[in-house]
């Protein structure tokens, strides 16, 4: 694919990286495709775009634009508005999308085929701001209660300020019952852990506590996709890690220079997809 613009420098250089053009990004998403695919491939996609440098700014785009060739693949979705999202179902097509400029991509936790039935459950870790450690701290206990209810569990970074607790369902059940889910376990880390996490949705009511987003696992809700690249400076990554790194990993420390070499080393959510939990079947032992 012939990249439009290749030497325009999007990320400008910084402390911590030289500047980062299009061509960089495109050639970054060609490279690591085989780990990006598995959880973007049919799903509905809402791009962030940005057409010059992320100092101008980006804008979200849900719908797909009447230029997009054939082979970028379409759903629509949605009641009373409809919506008709890109699906990315190849390299192509992902690679034609980043060079669109959409090189942030948004997921929903459903696919096309399916997509009232979720096969992921997300749990955002919000922490106040300056408070990764409290975001560590959650991580470790929404694990702890995950391993309990024999839940597998996967995590990343979000590229921004906070982590992202994933586990991956079969995609059998609707959202209904994978939101029962969520809230029946987040409503037991609240109580296990009154001081340190939150369902209050205003930051006045948080009380410095950390704010466990589950509105991510619902109908229309997106969440960014692995290894999608963030428009912060450094080039940051949504970056799954291996628990083990969770101690010594920074929220936006990982980027798009760092990726391949990770990726040699192997991909901490290969086996995402190995065992997924069935949402009924997890609620109806819950609520014994």
């Amino acid at each position: 694919m012939d990249v439009t613009h290749p030497e325009r420098v999007v990320f400008p250089s910084s402390d911590s990286s030289a500047g980062i053009t299009k061509g960089d990004i495109v050639a970054y998403y060609a490279l690591v495709a085989d780990a990006v695919l598995p959880e973007v491939i049919d799903r509905p996609l809402t791009l962030e775009r940005y057409t010059k440098s992320i100092v101008e700014g980006g804008f979200y785009q849900k719908h797909a634009q009447k230029h997009y060739p054939a082979f970028v693949e379409r759903v629509t979705l949605g009641g009373k508005t409809k919506v008709t999202y890109p699906v990315v179902t190849d390299r192509e097509s992902l690679l034609y999308l980043v060079n669109q400029g959409g090189f942030v991509l948004h997921i929903w936790s459903s696919r096309r085929a399916t997509p009232m039935q979720p096969d992921a459950l997300i749990f955002d870790l919000d922490p106040p701001e300056g408070r990764f450690d409290l975001a560590r701290e959650v991580a470790v206990k929404t694990k702890a209660l995950l391993d309990e209810m024999q839940l597998p569990a996967f995590i990343k970074t979000t590229g921004s300020k906070g982590l992202h607790v994933v586990v991956p369902l079969d995609g059998k059940d609707d959202y209904g019952d994978a939101g029962q889910l969520i809230s029946a376990l987040a409503k037991i880390l609240v109580q296990r852990h009154p001081d340190l996490v939150t369902l209050e949705f205003y930051k006045k009511d948080r009380g410095g506590r950390l704010y466990l987003d589950l509105g991510r696992t619902a109908p229309g809700a997106t969440f960014v996709a692995p290894y999608s690249l963030r428009g912060r400076p450094g080039a940051p990554v949504s970056a799954p890690i291996e628990w083990s790194e969770l101690a010594t990993v920074t929220p936006d420390g990982i980027t798009l220079r760092d990726v391949p070499h990770r990726l040699e080393r192997g991909d901490p959510w290969a086996a995402l997809r190995a065992n997924p939990a069935n949402a009924t079947d997890v609620l109806r032992a819950l609520l014994r």
